[in-house]
Formats: C-alpha cells, structure tokens, sequence
C-alpha cells in the first residue's frame, strides 16, 4: 500500500510539473514541447485512474475478508 500511495504522489507531481510547463511552452510559442507535455501529462493521468483503481479494488477486498471471517465467527458461536 505504502509504494502505491507513493506512486500516486509521483503521478500527481507530473500531472502538475506537465501543467506548469505547458503554461511556459504555450507562453514561449515552443509547440513540439507543448505536444510532448500533453502527452505526458495523458500519460501520467492514465497511471493515475489505473492505480486509484488498483488501491480501490485492494480496500474493497480487504473488507470482505473482514466481513466473511465475522460472519463465520457469528456462526461457530
């Protein structure tokens, strides 16, 4: 969990250096840069969805471990 939490920081910090860069490349009229920094910026977005996906998937499972072994203790006894 720790390591997806750090990726998810990662991720976000690229989404907003891609932000920040784009605004100065748009200023500069640098136009192959302004095209590299979208798709990096897609890019990072894309990993982004996936792994809040991933931690989301991960949480729900987790519950219901927890809740099945309730649910078979409330039964043994």
């Amino acid at each position: 969990m720790k390591k997806q939490i750090a990726l998810n920081t990662f991720y976000t910090l690229g989404i907003v250096i891609s932000v920040i860069g784009l605004k100065w490349a748009f200023q500069n009229a640098n136009y192959p840069v302004v095209a590299l920094l979208i798709a990096t910026g897609l890019f990072f977005i894309y990993l982004k969805i996936k792994i809040v996906k991933e931690v989301r998937a991960g949480i729900k499972e987790k519950q219901n471990i927890v809740n099945n072994s309730a649910a078979v203790k409330e039964e043994t006894n």
